[in-house]
């Protein structure tokens, strides 16, 4: 029996020294192994971060090229469109004398007074003149429907004035007029 201490056991077949690696869940639920994650040596990340930041560089240096802000650096000299729009000189046609009542809840209603210079092209002038009565019955319609706070101040002047240029190129259209001048403004 003494020689059956010097010779190796041999193991059962299924010996538990395997076991430990099985039960530490070194492995993913359905058996496969995950596989090593590679690590990027450091001669590869330098080489990767010297062509990122030289691709950006010839990426930000399109851009600042393109939008113009290299062109004092690089001594160019663009040439600068001008749009130049001709209105033509404008002659003044004044229309005749506007009177109307305007809006209120009270029996005595505010009283408004008017004269009107209308500012328009030469070509368009006759335009103008052959539509005066619809253009006189579009403002006075318009100042009925106006309240005397509308009115006063500086923002109501420049208001009405606003509405009075939209009238008149409603009726003229598709001429302009530069703008309306006020000859005699008298709200009581």
């Amino acid at each position: 029996m003494a020689e059956d201490k010097d010779a190796p056991e041999e193991a059962p077949e299924d010996s538990t020294e395997d076991a430990p690696e099985e039960l530490d869940g070194g492995g993913s639920e359905d058996g496969e192994e995950e596989p090593p994650k590679k690590k990027l040596s450091l001669k590869k990340m330098i080489i990767l971060g010297v062509g990122g930041l030289f691709a950006l560089l010839i990426v930000g240096g399109g851009i600042a090229y393109m939008m113009g802000w290299l062109d004092s650096v690089l001594g160019i000299e663009r040439e600068k469109t001008k749009l130049e729009i001709s209105l033509g000189v404008p002659v003044r046609h004044p229309l005749p004398l506007i009177k109307a009542d305007l809006k209120t809840g009270r029996c005595r209603s505010p009283f408004l007074r008017v004269e009107v210079v209308v500012q328009i092209n030469e070509g368009d002038l006759d335009l103008l003149v052959d539509n005066e009565t619809a253009i006189v019955d579009g403002v006075r319609t318009h100042l009925r429907d106006q309240e005397r706070q509308d009115l006063v101040g500086k923002a109501g002047t420049d208001q009405l004035r606003f509405d009075l240029v939209n009238i008149v190129n409603k009726v003229i259209a598709p001429a302009r007029v530069h703008g309306i001048l006020f000859k005699d403004f008298l709200l009581q």
